[in-house]
């Protein structure tokens, strides 16, 4: 009895025990979290500066590769254009899958916008309706070969191209078209007939471009003035002495003497006043190249210094394409940018810097008098009855007389 008796006090005292019981914290749920944490740390992790990021980045720039080229009228084709655009997709396509969950509705949008940007060009051609399909773009000067280009592109099957000058046609032609464009090169030197700007930059003559499809369509455009200033008509020198001084020392004395070592000859070429001349000190008055327009073009110039009638020495012959003078000279192969005043070819260089290449006093001067400093242009285009330009730039050379004081005046 007395057993049963403390069996059931052992369990009335357990029953207080019981009642505060704390329930334990789910375990797998925290470990279910923490291995989400894990992984949207890791995800976060790839996506950044990740090989992924790269395909998609590469995905998009070859897209807009594409859209680059269907802009220009499919002029590699609509076959290169559609192969380019369709390796972007793939791309767009390869980072969408590489993701831990595939979106389709991604993809979907994806490849819509691609073919929308590469594509795009191609389709509002197609839709643009036949009355105004036609387009007349690019026109441009290659100054490598002196030609120039332009394409006209539409739904037509030819076109004639007239290229006129207030009225008068000076050059035509005629091309097919190939996926929906064709590309005219046209020698400048076929229809050239005079620079289209003054020296001011204002229009002085209209080249027209005139296309005429075969379904009767018409374009008009005015060629870029600029691109038609072909001929030089104005050249002009100038000329800065160059000394140099030599110390002479005999026991405790010694003596300083300045004498001319040589000129620094420049020239400018292109398009200024008539008015424009030399001034005293070597100067030219378009030194600070005011109203002045240079010109692109292909031309030679050479330097001939003369004394009244005899040449005492001439520059090695500068040829000009473009922008650029190139000539041989005492370091080999020399250029320098026409379109300013540029350094000539000289015979030496000057004695203090040892850099500035200049015309050496030996080289030309033959005693004290009037010197002329002839610029020859020839002109590979040009309107007149010749195509040579000659300027001629005189000052008075009194160095025997006066080193330390010559002051080069005009004569």
């Amino acid at each position: 009895m007395s057993g049963l008796l403390d069996k059931a006090t052992a369990a009335k005292e357990a029953e207080p025990q019981e009642a505060v019981n704390v329930e334990p914290a789910p375990t797998p749920k925290k470990s279910n979290e923490a291995s989400k944490g894990l992984m949207a740390a890791s995800t976060s992790s790839v996506s950044n500066g990740s090989p992924m990021d790269y395909l998609q980045q590469a995905g998009w720039a070859i897209i807009v590769l594409a859209g680059i080229l269907s802009l220009r009228g499919g002029e590699l084709g609509l076959v290169v254009v559609s192969v380019v655009a369709l390796i972007g997709v793939l791309c767009l396509v390869q980072f969408e899958r590489m993701k831990p969950e595939l979106s389709t509705v991604k993809i979907a949008v994806s490849v819509v916008l691609a073919i929308i940007i590469a594509l795009g060009p191609y389709a509002a051609l197609a839709i643009i309706p036949s009355d105004s399909s036609m387009a007349l773009t690019q026109i441009e000067v290659d100054q490598e070969s002196d030609e120039l280009t332009f394409y006209v592109r539409g739904s037509f099957d030819s076109s004639s191209v007239t290229i006129t000058s207030e009225g008068t046609e000076l050059w035509s032609g005629s091309q097919s078209l190939s996926n929906d464009f064709a590309k005219f090169r046209v020698p400048i030197g076929e229809f050239f007939e005079g620079n289209a700007q003054n020296n001011m930059g204002d229009s002085i003559k209209v080249y027209e471009i005139n296309v005429e499809t075969n379904d009767g369509q018409k374009e008009t455009r005015i060629i870029t003035p600029s691109l038609l200033n072909r001929e030089v008509l104005n050249s002009g020198s100038k000329i800065t002495m160059v000394t140099k001084t030599t110390t002479t020392v005999s026991g405790s004395t010694g003596s300083t003497t300045t004498e001319v070592d040589g000129i620094l000859v420049e020239s400018i070429v292109g398009l200024f006043g008539d008015s424009e001349t030399t001034e005293d000190g070597g100067e030219h008055s378009m030194s600070t190249v005011t109203n002045y327009l240079p010109v692109f073009s292909d031309y030679t110039i050479q330097l001939k210094v003369l004394k009244g009638s005899s040449m005492k020495w001439q520059s090695p012959m500068i040829t000009v394409n473009g922008a650029q003078g190139t000539w041989s000279g005492i370091s080999g192969t020399e250029s320098g940018s026409i379109d300013r005043w540029m350094g000539l070819p000289g015979t030496g260089y000057d004695d203090e810097t040892g850099a500035i290449e200049i015309l050496k006093r030996d080289d030309f001067h033959d005693g004290d008098g009037c010197y002329t400093f002839q610029l020859i242009v020839t002109n590979e285009y040009f309107t007149g009855d010749s195509a040579v330009h000659t300027s001629d730039s005189r000052w008075d050379l009194s160095w025997d007389a006066d080193e330390d004081n010559a002051e080069m005046t005009t004569c």
